[in-house]
């Protein structure tokens, strides 16, 4: 770790002189305003001082960009930095943490065209800042200045990228193996229409025996839809009222294979709705909650709801309607950001069929703009 302080009218001054010395990959870590020169305490001036510091590892790997393509960061000018109690490690990893923001506020002029490029799809597919630029960081160190490589080859990189970045975050389900599965979330998600297209999978590929529970008495229409997936499916279904009703449902649905409840579509960014919810979900060690959140929804809609939901155990999230929206920020956005698993996502209105498995290389392919898996 090298570090440097200079003396300098302003910034613009101080940047050649830290390339010169420090490399184009030093990052500045402190500015401050300090008082210089002058008689008895008049005339003096004010001056900037600057302190830079270069990591020998980290530089080694970025030789390959070109110097008219970095940016410099300037972090909390009034903060001063008192180096010598922090340890090497620290300041390795401080530098690191810093130079990936560096790539999330980086001017697009600075980027190589075919970043600049990818960033904009990645700002339109709604990929939350700190995602974006952490895959941009790990690009610029692989790609850089390299102008032999083709937008496609860019490409390809970045979605196998990607898919790493879903990889290393992605939780797996606690219970593989469930006896009743709760499907909740907020109205207009498609949970009644996403249920048969589950159930149909049970029976059809998976063979299992299958029962239909509807606490949705709010909507009759939803009741009647439910009944109508039944009969088309020979399943039995059954409408529940309260946590007795329910109780009396799942014993008399004993030789079902899996149980699927359909729950009411509430506002539930209102606490009041999660715990009337909360007073008619079964506890027991076999159930798995499952939360349906639509595409179509704004990321912090999605978000709120999921906070809101904080004090019932959430098993996995199940996203719809994927083909209402050419978005697929959140689907990355909630496997870096939630400990909870995705396991389906619907694309359609069509049952059984509009539903994949989710997988990192889907969602990958869904924020590149490949929409073969759709």
């Amino acid at each position: 770790m090298r570090l440097k302080t200079y003396i300098v009218s302003t910034m613009a001054d101080a940047i050649p002189m830290i390339k010169k010395d420090l490399g184009p990959d030093a990052l500045i870590l402190n500015t401050k305003k300090i008082k210089t020169g002058g008689f008895l305490g008049f005339f003096r001036q004010e001056k900037l001082e600057v302190t830079a510091a270069i990591d020998p590892v980290t530089s080694t790997e970025s030789k390959k960009i070109e110097p008219t393509k970095l940016a410099l960061k300037k972090i909390e000018p009034s903060r001063s930095h008192d180096h010598s109690k922090d340890s090497p490690a620290e300041l390795i990893n401080e530098l690191k943490n810093i130079k990936q923001f560096m790539v999330q506020q980086m001017k697009e002029e600075n980027l190589p065209e075919s970043l600049r490029l990818l960033k904009a799809q990645l700002t339109a597919q709604e990929v939350a800042p700190e995602i974006s630029a952490d895959l941009l960081a790990k690009l610029m160190s692989k790609v850089g200045g390299d102008t032999t490589r083709t937008l496609d080859s860019v490409r390809l990189l970045a979605r196998e990228e990607l898919v790493a970045i879903i990889e290393a975050h992605q939780s797996q389900s606690a219970l593989q193996d469930p006896e009743v599965i709760c499907f909740i979330g907020p109205t207009g998600v498609g949970k009644t229409t996403t249920i048969a297209k589950i159930a149909a999978d049970y029976m059809l590929t998976k063979d299992k025996k299958v029962g239909l529970i509807t606490a949705d008495t709010y909507r009759i229409a939803a009741v009647e839809q439910l009944k109508t997936y039944g009969g088309i499916l020979n399943i039995p279904v059954k409408v529940v009222e309260s946590s007795t009703d329910l109780t009396r449902a799942i014993e008399e649905f004993q030789d079902c294979d899996i149980i699927l409840m359909d729950t009411a579509g509430r506002n539930y960014q209102q606490a009041k709705y999660i715990e009337e919810l909360k007073r008619l979900l079964p506890t027991d060690s076999k159930v798995q909650i499952h939360l349906v959140l639509s595409l179509t929804s704004k990321y912090e809609d999605m978000r709120k709801i999921i906070n809101n939901f904080g004090s019932i155990s959430m098993d996995e999230l199940l996203l719809t309607k994927k083909d209402e929206t050419g978005s697929a920020g959140a689907i990355v956005n909630l496997v870096c950001q939630y400990d909870i698993p995705i396991r389906h996502i619907a694309n359609g209105q069509n049952v059984p069929n509009d539903i994949v498995a989710f997988t990192p290389e889907l969602a990958a392919d869904f924020i590149m703009g490949e929409e073969n898996h759709a």
